[in-house]
C-alpha cells in the first residue's frame, strides 16, 4: 500500500475517533446531570441508535455496497448526511431529542461504517491486513486522545455541564472535513462483480470442503462468539463516567485524563496486536485482550482514588485496540470478495448491535434492578445506585469470559489457513 493512501486512511480514523471522543465521552454524563435522564434512558442513547446501525449495515448498506462496488462514495454520502444531521440536533437539546436525533442520523451514516469496511478489505493484503489496520487505529488513538483531551476542556466551561452543546457542531465540522481529507487521498476502488450473483455464491461457499479461510459458515460461528463478547464488554458502557464522577467526585478534565490514558494505551496495543496477529495468529492475541477485559472491569468496581483509577484504565484500555484491529482481520480473513459489502454489512451490524443494545438491554435493566433492590433494604438512594452499577461491572465479566469460552472451542483459526489467499485480487496502492 502506497504511503499517502495509508496516510489517507489514517487522517480519515484521527479524525472519526476525534469526533467520536468528543460527541461521546461525555454524553451521557451531560444527560444525567444537566437533563435528569435515567440508567434507561442512559441506555437508550446508544443502544437505539446502535440498533438502528446495525439493522442499515445488514438489510441495506452492505446489498448497496455489493450492488455498486464502491466505498469511498458510501463513506462521502453518510459522513456528509451525519454532519447535517448534527448541526439540526443542535437547535433543539433534550434527552429525547438526543435519543431520537441520533437514532435518524445513524440509520444514514451507518451506509458510512459499511463503505469504510469495504473499502480497507479491498485496498490491503490477507498477509498485511492486521499490520496496517494496526497502524491507522493507532493514529485513531491519537484522534481519540485530542477529542478526550477537549471535551474536558470544554465540558464545565464557562459553568458547569455549560460547555458540552458545542460538541454538536464541533462534531459537524469534523465530519465534513473528514471527507475532504479521504477524498484526496483515497481512490475509489471498484471490485469487478463474478459471473454468478452473491447468492449463489452463498451457497456454494457453504457446501464446499475449502482449505480457505472464506468460509462463510465459519465467520457466521465466528460472529456469534464475538457478539457475546462484545455484549459483556458494552454493557456498562452508559454508566461508567456516570460511577466514576459519582463514586470518585471527580473534575471534568480528571475524568477526560483517566479516559485519556485509557485511550493512549492503544498506542502501543494497537500496532502490537495487530503485528502479533500476523505472526502468532489472531485467535490467541484475541483471547488474551478478552481475559483483560475481563479483568480490568471487575477493578473499576473496587477503584477508590485517582491515581488507583489511572491504573485501572491503562489495564482496561489495552484490549480496546486489539478488539478493533484483531475482531475486524478475522472478519476479513473469514468473507469471501464476492460478498464481502454483504457480510461487512452483517459484521458491522452485529456488531454494532451488540454493543449498542446491551447498554440497556443488559447492562441498564440490570443496574436498574439490582438499584431497586438495594433501596428496598434501606440502602439510599446515590449509594444504591452506585453498588448497583458495580453489580454490572461483574455482569460484564462474566458474560465476557462465558463468550471467550466458545472462542476457544468454536473458533478454528490457524496460521495455514489465514495465510489463503482471497480469491478477490488486492490492488497495489
Amino acid at each position: 500500500m502506497r504511503p499517502r493512501v495509508q496516510l489517507g486512511l489514517a487522517s480519515f480514523q484521527f479524525m472519526i475517533n476525534s469526533r467520536r471522543a468528543i460527541f461521546y465521552t461525555f454524553l451521557t454524563l451531560f444527560m444525567a446531570e444537566a437533563l435528569g435522564a435515567d440508567f434507561i434512558q442512559l441506555g437508550l442513547s446508544i443502544t437505539l441508535p446502535q440498533v438502528i446501525n446495525s439493522i442499515m449495515q445488514a438489510l441495506v448498506w452492505g446489498r448497496v455496497s455489493d450492488r455498486i462496488r464502491r466505498g469511498r462514495k458510501l463513506i462521502v454520502i453518510g459522513e456528509c448526511a451525519a454532519g447535517i444531521g448534527y448541526l439540526l440536533l443542535w437547535t433543539s437539546i433534550s434527552t429525547w431529542s438526543i435519543i431520537i436525533g441520533l437514532t435518524l442520523i445513524e440509520a444514514i451514516w451507518s451506509m458510512s461504517n459499511t463503505g469504510w469496511s469495504a473499502l480497507f478489505a479491498d485496498l490491503t493484503d490477507p498477509q498485511e491486513r492486521s499490520t496496517v489496520m494496526g497502524r491507522v487505529n493507532a493514529v485513531g488513538v491519537v484522534g481519540r486522545l485530542v477529542g478526550i483531551g477537549a471535551i474536558g476542556l470544554i465540558y464545565d466551561y464557562p459553568t458547569p455541564k455549560a460547555g458540552f452543546p458545542w460538541a454538536f457542531p464541533i462534531c459537524a465540522a469534523i465530519m465534513f472535513t473528514s471527507v475532504v481529507a479521504l477524498v484526496a487521498t483515497v481512490p475509489e476502488i471498484e471490485r469487478t462483480p463474478r459471473q454468478e450473483n452473491p447468492s449463489s455464491a452463498l451457497r456454494s461457499l457453504s457446501v464446499r470442503n475449502e482449505s480457505s479461510t472464506r468460509s462463510v459458515r465459519a465467520f457466521f460461528v465466528f460472529l456469534v462468539c464475538w457478539a457475546i463478547v462484545t455484549i459483556g464488554w458494552a454493557c456498562y458502557q452508559s454508566l461508567l463516567s456516570v460511577y466514576l464522577r459519582g463514586r470518585l467526585g471527580l473534575t471534568a478534565p480528571e475524568l477526560s485524563l483517566a479516559m485519556g490514558l485509557n485511550a493512549a494505551v492503544g498506542l502501543i496495543s494497537a500496532p502490537l496486536g495487530g503485528y502479533l496477529g500476523d505472526r502468532i495468529g489472531r485467535k490467541p492475541v484475541l483471547l488474551g485482550a478478552m481475559l483483560i477485559q475481563a479483568v480490568g472491569t471487575v477493578l473499576y468496581g473496587v477503584t477508590t482514588n485517582l491515581p488507583m483509577l489511572l491504573v485501572v484504565a491503562t489495564i482496561e484500555g489495552v484490549p480496546r485496540q486489539v478488539f478493533y484491529t484483531i475482531g475486524y482481520a478475522l472478519a476479513a480473513d473469514l468473507i469471501p470478495g464476492s460478498v464481502r459489502g454483504r457480510l461487512f454489512g452483517t459484521y458491522n451490524g452485529v456488531w454494532t448491535l451488540a454493543f449498542g443494545g446491551s447498554p440497556t438491554a443488559v447492562g441498564g435493566v440490570f443496574a436498574t434492578w439490582r438499584e431497586g433492590v438495594y433501596v428496598a433494604y434501606g440502602v439510599p438512594p446515590i449509594p444504591a445506585a452506585l453498588q448497583a452499577i458495580v453489580d454490572t461491572f461483574v455482569l460484564s465479566a462474566g458474560i465476557m469470559l462465558s463468550g471467550a469460552l466458545c472462542f476457544v472451542f468454536l473458533v478454528h483459526e490457524t496460521r495455514k489457513r489465514r495465510e489463503a489467499s482471497d480469491p478477490a485480487k488486492t490492488v497495489d496502492l
